[in-house]
């Protein structure tokens, strides 16, 4: 943290569907960094938004308050971006204080919200900055680079599912401009960065119209948002020295929802994404993929474009074979197209899944190759079920402080 920057007011944001103890957490672990760094309470100003979630978050919101954020309670789901939006419009700042839009299942470890802080703040080109996110504690599953929605980049996703070869070309395209993502520490311009937790400068998002397009009911405001900034000409910043924990999809799970909201509100997202950047073009286009991909036999979709061996169901840690004598990248989707995917790294003659991490996969079937560093051949790919159910409960404080250093683990516990 530089002491020139140790002054800065944050405004935090958080919006809330049926994740309350994940959002408690995330408010809970960003006010200990907040300490730790020594920066005054009073500069810290956090604010959760509730949208109108179904289950009961009463208990949570209730100790989010009593923690000193200001809590929210929408009467309606207006969406992510609304949401985001009434949160804003809560908080007060100068034009160099900061905000942060932040997912409710984030974790902070100490020292690293000030390191988003300073780079946003001493870079005046820079119109957002985020983070290298990790799902769990042992930071072994990265989270993949999300590219920016292009209708070049749908189209090649939508052909990849009818084509072996296009579907391992685009794989390729993306595995390359994921590893400098999920490897380089230094930061990174880029076109897109993940919502889930996105640092501006005050007077960027003053200059905008809102800070984010509240017409996305879900999904596609992150996208909408960064090429707004690119257009008026700032950059944006992949920090891969920064890191934070992202649990992922505690909302609404790996499918999307019991009753499937979320499919639905993307799908409305994407329609307005393509329709508001490619015009009549792109909604034509959008409307008549995401038709053809609607009618077409599910198994087409999970059609592999390698031999897959299936190793079968697991209770506990799984453990994939491996060569030996070379490092791997390991890539973890629910998918055999690979079209989106965890990174892990591994070496050696076997990979066994640490039981911290184990517990983050939801009770799902998962696909996973191993590619070599140094060739980029595939050296084997296996498919298995976890047959029990994922975590369900965010990271205590007490608990992370074990994987961490002692003084952030005095500002934890």
């Amino acid at each position: 943290m530089s002491a020139e920057h140790r002054d800065a007011r944050l405004a935090a944001l958080v919006v809330n569907y049926n994740s309350g103890p994940f959002a408690l957490r995330c408010v809970e672990s960003l006010q200990a960094a907040w300490a730790h760094e020594g920066r005054a309470a009073n500069d810290l100003e956090i604010v959760v938004v509730d949208n109108a979630s179904p289950l009961d978050q009463e208990p949570w919101l209730a100790q989010t308050e009593e923690r000193g954020a200001v809590v929210i309670r929408h009467d309606r789901n207006d969406g992510y971006a609304a949401g985001m939006n009434l949160a804003y419009a809560r908080t007060s700042g100068g034009p160099r204080d900061v905000v942060a839009v932040l997912n409710p299942d984030l974790f902070f470890p100490p020292g690293e919200i000030g390191k988003l802080i300073d780079y946003v703040l001493e870079h005046d080109d820079c119109g957002v900055v985020g983070p290298r996110a990790f799902i769990d504690e042992e930071k072994v599953l990265h989270l993949p680079r999300n590219p920016l929605p292009t209708l070049r980049d749908w189209f090649r996703t939508f052909m990849s599912q009818l084509s072996t070869t296009m579907c391992r070309d685009y794989s390729r395209r993306r595995v390359a401009a994921a590893l400098p993502w999920w490897r380089d520490r230094a930061p990174i311009d880029c076109d897109m960065l993940s919502g889930c937790c996105l640092v501006l400068r005050r007077e960027v998002v003053d200059e905008l119209p809102a800070l984010m397009d509240e017409r996305y009911p879900l999904y596609f405001e992150d996208s909408d948002l960064c090429r707004e900034l690119v257009r008026r000409g700032y950059r944006v910043v992949f920090h891969g020295g920064v890191e934070i924990l992202h649990h992922w999809s505690r909302s609404c799970g790996p499918s999307g929802g019991i009753d499937n909201e979320p499919m639905v509100r993307g799908l409305a997202g994407r329609r307005l994404y393509f329709e508001k950047f490619y015009g009549k073009t792109g909604r034509i286009v959008t409307d008549v993929l995401t038709q053809v991909m609607g009618a077409w036999p599910k198994k087409l979709s999970y059609r592999p474009m390698h031999v897959i061996e299936d190793i079968g169901g697991f209770d506990a840690p799984v453990e994939l074979p491996l060569p030996g004598g070379s490092e791997y990248l390991l890539e973890l989707t629910m998918a055999p197209s690979w079209t989106l995917a965890v990174g892990i790294f591994a070496s050696g003659d076997r990979w066994v899944c640490p039981e911290a991490t184990w517990n983050w996969f939801f009770q799902a079937q998962y696909f996973v190759r191993a590619l070599d560093l140094e060739t980029g051949d595939v050296i084997g790919a296996w498919c298995f079920h976890k047959t029990t159910p994922g975590r369900e409960s965010p990271l205590e404080l007490e608990t992370y402080s074990e994987y961490v250093s002692s003084p952030a683990r005095e500002a934890l516990s």
